[in-house]
C-alpha cells in the first residue's frame, strides 16, 4: 500500500497593508499565509484545529523554520502549498511552498512542528489515538 502526499493550495492576493515602506512583504505575514494553509488542509483532510481541541488536546507551534528566496509584494497573487511530512511520535509536521503565481518564482520554502499537548498545555509523548486513526485513515503512516 503506497503512502499518499497530503497536499493543498491557497492562493492569497498580497493587500498593501502586508507591505513595509520598501514595498516588500513583512516577513511575519508569510506566518499568516502558512497559517490560512494550515487551516485549508485541516478543512480538506478533517484536521481541523476544533476537531484536536474536541478530541482533548492542541497543536501548539514548537518550531518553525523559513527561508526566503525572493520578494513579494502588493497585487501579487502567492500560491501557499501544504504538504504534511509523515514522521514518528506525536506531532505534526508541514513542508511549505509560497511561488508568485504570475511567474512561478519560489518566494518561500518553510517547515513547521507542531506538538501535541493535553488541553492542560502538558507535553503528549504517545500519539493520540484520535491522531492514529487520522493517520490510517489518509494512509500516511511514519517514516
Amino acid at each position: 500500500m503506497a503512502l499518499q502526499s497530503l497536499t493543498e493550495t491557497v492562493r492569497v492576493q498580497v493587500r498593501f497593508s502586508e507591505v513595509d515602506s520598501i514595498r516588500m512583504v513583512w516577513h511575519g505575514n508569510y506566518v499568516t499565509y502558512m497559517e490560512d494553509a494550515r487551516e485549508a488542509f485541516g478543512r480538506k483532510f478533517g484536521l481541523e484545529y476544533m476537531h484536536i481541541f474536541e478530541s482533548g488536546y492542541l497543536a501548539p507551534m514548537f518550531d518553525m523554520q523559513l527561508r526566503y528566496k525572493q520578494m513579494a509584494t502588493v497585487d501579487d497573487i502567492l500560491l501557499v502549498t501544504i504538504t504534511y511530512r509523515p514522521a514518528r511520535g506525536s506531532k505534526l509536521i508541514f513542508d511549505y511552498e509560497i511561488r508568485r503565481e504570475s511567474d512561478n518564482a519560489l518566494i518561500l520554502t518553510a517547515t513547521t512542528t507542531q506538538l501535541f499537548t493535553t488541553r492542560a498545555g502538558e507535553f503528549e509523548p504517545s500519539c493520540p489515538s484520535f491522531f492514529e486513526e487520522w493517520k490510517r485513515e489518509n494512509n500516511v503512516l511514519a517514516i
